[in-house]
């Protein structure tokens, strides 16, 4: 955690030939942007490299993200589940206006050394993704990403995307999934992130869904009601083809996966429904609880946003 905070606030705004807008760059920008460039001269992971201020670490939880997310509410889902929280949209307003007190609150709830498996840090990207760019632009200046060749295909030895089955089965016993869900949801339509949500719940890891607001689960779950792993979308048709020739039985699959995030009692959605209706009855306790780490400045309280 601790990284990921000093990369947020003083790597991103650091960089020199890039601007980084919160509201505008996904993770695909960042990572196109920010984590290949700083990483291109070791042609490692950013967790095995020299920015990595913690140092590699056993990871804890594994974050399960869709990369045309915002990369600030991305973060802000992983310091939600840090804070104990259902909603990542306040620890997004703490991101953005009040990163000291933000670095507090961790502190004082004993979260700041939790380490979290993220792909973009932890996959070594330039065997992966850096030999080309399909037409990806950055969203704030409209110019194409930057590429840098090394593996013509993805698929090297070095490759890590072909091992996240033996990544999580590694996670299994000790571990659990964040699932960081995009304000537009569409987490849900990507087959990597479905995948990962899939192996998890038959690994029987722990799992855990943050949503910026309630608002995001009325605005569009509806649109989620007929998945189809079949229609879903990766980064390559290599990628797709990859998950797919995992599944024996598609049709069955798609069943389990609706029931995994709708069902009534039990799903992903039906849970996180539930552990935020606890979370608003017990609103005011947390606020004041929160409000104490901020010296009785009213910030907190400022920035509070009970959506």
């Amino acid at each position: 955690m601790q990284s990921l905070l000093e990369f947020y606030l003083k790597d991103l705004p650091a960089l020199e030939d890039w601007r980084y807008s919160p509201n505008d760059h996904r993770t695909r920008d960042v990572v196109r942007r920010a984590i290949i460039p700083m990483t291109a001269e070791e042609g490692c992971a950013y967790a095995t490299s020299k920015h990595n201020r913690d140092g590699p670490r056993r990871a804890e939880i594994m974050v399960t993200h869709n990369w045309g997310n915002r990369f600030r509410d991305r973060l802000g889902a992983i310091v939600a589940d840090a804070l104990q929280e259902c909603s990542s949209h306040f620890a997004g307003q703490l991101l953005d206006h009040e990163p000291d007190l933000l670095r507090s609150m961790l502190t004082e709830s004993g979260q700041m050394q939790n380490v979290y498996w993220i792909c973009a840090f932890a996959v070594n990207q330039h065997a992966s993704i850096c030999h080309t760019n399909p037409c990806d632009r950055d969203p704030f200046t409209d110019e194409l990403h930057p590429v840098n060749v090394r593996d013509p295909d993805g698929r090297c030895t070095e490759s890590e995307i072909n091992k996240f089955d033996d990544m999580m089965g590694f996670l299994a016993n000790t571990g659990k999934q964040l699932i960081a869900v995009d304000r537009s949801m569409d987490l849900f339509r990507r087959a990597w992130c479905v995948a990962e949500i899939a192996e998890a719940k038959r690994l029987q890891i722990r799992q855990s869904l943050k949503l910026v607001s309630r608002k995001t689960l009325t605005n569009q779950a509806y649109q989620l009601q007929n998945l189809d792993i079949r229609d879903m979308r990766a980064g390559c048709d290599k990628d797709k083809e990859l998950i797919l020739g995992k599944i024996e039985d598609i049709d069955s699959f798609n069943s389990q996966l609706r029931s995994l995030i709708f069902d009534p009692h039990s799903g992903l959605l039906a849970s996180w429904e539930q552990m935020d209706s606890l979370q608003q009855m017990g609103e005011v306790g947390r606020l004041i609880r929160w409000s104490m780490a901020d010296a009785g400045t009213g910030k907190v309280w400022r920035l509070w946003d009970a959506e």
